[in-house]
């Protein structure tokens, strides 16, 4: 959320491993709770940030995995994450169930 910007839509693959995380920061919004949205984003901002903008597809399909949900491996070019990958996957979503 961009401050003093209005949200208007967003493009969500965080929605996949953390579908209800996602919906809280969009019901917050429909609510006109804006306080309310911004302290859920920022609760899964660190999540995002590693899962999705440094780790992509693999990290994504991972955190899937964690979440109950099917990921999978992730196909060529994409490489395997490194153990050291899946653990903090696993640290910054430990707080980011569904």
């Amino acid at each position: 959320m961009a401050s003093g910007a209005e949200t208007a839509g967003a493009i969500l693959a965080f929605a996949c491993p953390a579908p209800t995380a996602c919906y809280e920061i969009y019901a917050a919004i429909k609510e006109d709770d804006i306080p309310l949205a911004r302290e859920k984003q920022d609760r899964i901002k660190q999540a995002v940030q590693r899962v999705v903008g440094d780790l992509g597809v693999p990290g994504i399909k991972y955190a899937m995995d964690l979440n109950g949900y099917y990921g999978g491996s992730a196909r060529l070019p994409f490489l395997p994450l490194t153990g050291d990958q899946k653990k903090e996957i696993e640290r910054v979503m430990s707080n980011v169930r569904n």
